[in-house]
């Protein structure tokens, strides 16, 4: 299923950083940050160690969500949540894909740096979402939304 336009294009190409949610085995809800990719059609791919909670949960059950929003403040907020089930990929395809991931949050000089290389070496594996079902919301359209940022009375999440 490819997820609701214009939003998911905007969203899904941008270099935000998604959450995924994966259930442990007492049903709680194992939710971490991470880069991803999307394939352009009904895929997302999450690269991520081998040894991780998140890819044991992936392998036990592969049900998993996705959650990417882009959220100023106040009522401009906006986002996708995709679910699906995910597959652990290793190998060559996994080292390929997880490359691609990582160029689209580093340049390359980042990337050379030794501290860096080493780190994201981690990555050996990735986890691919299919997207199964998809929804998503954008309330800074809103009359509210616009009413509060002309008000400038929003606060501004942290950076």
């Amino acid at each position: 299923m490819r997820p609701p336009e214009p939003l998911a294009t905007e969203l899904l190409t941008a270099p935000h950083v998604a959450t995924l949610a994966t259930h442990d085995a007492d049903g709680a809800i194992h939710a971490v940050a991470m880069w991803f990719r999307w394939d352009g059609d009904e895929t997302i791919h999450l690269p991520t160690s081998g040894a991780s909670h998140k890819v044991r949960n992936a392998r036990r059950d592969p049900r998993a969500t996705v959650l990417v929003h882009d959220s100023r403040g106040g009522l401009d907020v906006r986002g996708l949540t995709l679910a699906g089930r995910v597959e652990v990929l290793e190998g060559e395809v996994a080292a390929a894909i997880a490359d691609a991931v990582h160029r689209r949050y580093v340049e390359a000089p980042g990337l050379a740096l030794p501290p860096v290389a080493d780190f994201l070496a981690h990555d050996d594996v990735v986890l691919a979402l299919t997207i199964e079902r998809a929804s998503g919301w954008d309330e800074t359209r809103t009359e509210a939304a616009r009413a509060l940022r002309a008000s400038g009375a929003a606060i501004p999440p942290p950076r």
